[in-house]
């Protein structure tokens, strides 16, 4: 399921996913996007004058859905993805072990839980953004332009034939959200200008070696147990306020 909040931020919804499918549910949804939002290596001839090389795609087969879905073909970009996902997974396997605090699922707020046992509900996002400068020492500003909130109902199912319906009709609804991924993020809407040469880094992630997808980054949404020895790790951006700190320090030791 999918919901629009604004033009710049998408909500989608996977209801009813085992715990061993937030690996695949999230990887598929997030390469959808990525693909979506990447461009081949920029070829500049002059300060605005430039050409685009081209990216190549590579399907992937989820492990523990009946799905198969499209990505860039880039080992850098999925080994990128791949760790925030891992990351992920494992705030929400801790966060289940700890019993889900306030973040428990019943099955009265899903109700369309038929399988297993309620585990927990986690949400991540994927936040596409530009840099803007700004007075020294303030360090460029992170304006995110587009943002995607997945949310996860997560239930635990150990008997292995409801686990095998769970896998098509996880596909089914994770194919739900993919098609209408893609229909959204195609619609006119916000785009960031294509960047002159000393802009690119300000647009575009210049990192890997065969794409160049825009800014983007990974928000892991804390998953609090109600438990201090099982509190979840999470992602915020907060860079910029340590380097305003450094920034001052270092010019109060002149």
């Amino acid at each position: 399921m999918l919901y629009l909040s604004s033009y710049k931020t998408i909500f989608c919804s996977l209801q009813t996913v085992d715990l061993r499918q937030v690996r695949d549910a999230v990887s598929a949804v997030f390469h959808t996007l990525l693909l979506h939002r990447s461009v081949g290596k920029f070829q500049y001839k002059a300060e605005s004058n430039y050409q685009l090389g081209s990216i190549g795609i590579e399907e992937v087969d989820c492990d523990f859905v009946d799905l198969t879905y499209v990505r860039v073909n880039s080992a850098e970009l999925v080994s990128a993805v791949k760790s925030e996902v891992d990351a992920f997974f494992t705030d929400v396997s801790k966060a289940a072990e700890c019993g889900g605090g306030a973040n428990l699922l019943s099955s009265s707020s899903s109700p369309k839980i038929t399988y297993g046992t309620p585990l927990l509900n986690a949400r991540i996002a994927l936040e596409f953004y530009q840099r803007r400068k700004r007075q020294w020492p303030l360090p460029d500003d992170q304006v995110p332009w587009e943002v995607w909130q997945l949310q996860l109902d997560i239930v635990d199912v150990r008997e292995n034939e409801y686990f095998e319906r769970m896998r098509e009709n996880v596909a089914e609804s994770l194919s739900d959200v993919v098609i209408s991924t893609c229909g959204a993020i195609n619609r006119p809407q916000y785009l960031p200008k294509m960047p002159t040469r000393s802009e690119l880094s300000n647009v575009f992630d210049d990192n890997f070696s065969d794409c160049q997808p825009y800014l983007f980054r990974v928000v892991r949404h804390p998953l609090h147990t109600g438990d201090r020895t099982c509190e979840t790790s999470t992602f915020l951006p907060s860079g910029g306020l340590s380097t305003v700190k450094k920034l001052l320090k270092d010019t109060l030791s002149f």
